[in-house]
């Protein structure tokens, strides 16, 4: 589920959908909060628009980490196959630059 799609069920006040990784439940969840603290005047237009901007923020650096979380898992299982294979070449090198695409070399 896409960044908009969380905050139209946030600003509505929707039910959390289930299976959300947990930036995405973080994110859903403080920007819920920001549009009740609004609408009920509790916080500014201003302060919502900076709070919301470092939740956006958040939410972006949590996408990254769980992006680089899941692809430690192909880098495992790649690494799997390569024992069982006995390291072919194609194998190795395709390991190696899932390898450097995750550490951003």
């Amino acid at each position: 589920m896409d960044i908009k799609e969380l905050d139209r069920l946030a600003k509505g006040n929707g039910i959390m959908p289930d299976g959300l990784a947990m930036h995405e439940q973080c994110y859903y969840i403080a920007a819920r909060g920001l549009y009740r603290q609004y609408d009920a005047d509790y916080i500014t237009l201003e302060q919502a628009k900076v709070e919301k901007a470092e939740v956006v923020k958040q939410y972006q650096e949590g996408k990254k980490q769980w992006e680089f979380f899941w692809g430690l898992y192909e880098v495992q299982d790649k690494l799997q196959a390569l024992k069982a294979d006995g390291f072919n070449t194609a194998l190795e090198i395709e390991t190696l630059e899932l390898i450097e695409k995750l550490l951003d070399i």
